[in-house]
């Protein structure tokens, strides 16, 4: 499990394979910013991480791309068994960052 802060109110449990597929989509959809693509690297390594902890613009410019792609994602992916995981952790998260 990976633990991805949004402040000290906002934490994301997700799983490195929920969390990987929603970054793949972010980064195929062209929402996720080419310098901010390496993160997905120190979520994995380090099991998580506090997006407030890096610069402003940046934790926000990561926020909205998953976000976007969390939206996007939860209005093209079929509700099946096989999706239910994938699809639970992006309502957790849509929900998480108030924009349900």
């Amino acid at each position: 499990m990976l633990s991805v802060r949004f402040g000290s109110e906002n934490e994301w449990w997700v799983s490195g394979s929920v969390f990987d597929r929603l970054f793949d989509a972010a980064i195929g959809y062209g929402v996720m910013p080419g310098d901010l693509e390496d993160w997905r690297y120190v979520v994995d390594a380090n099991g998580g991480m506090d997006v407030n902890k890096e610069k402003p613009q940046d934790a926000g410019r990561f926020k909205d791309a998953l976000l976007e792609s969390a939206q996007r994602e939860l209005n093209s992916v079929e509700r099946t068994q096989d999706n239910w995981t994938y699809t639970t952790s992006l309502e957790k998260l849509v929900k998480l960052l108030g924009k349900d």
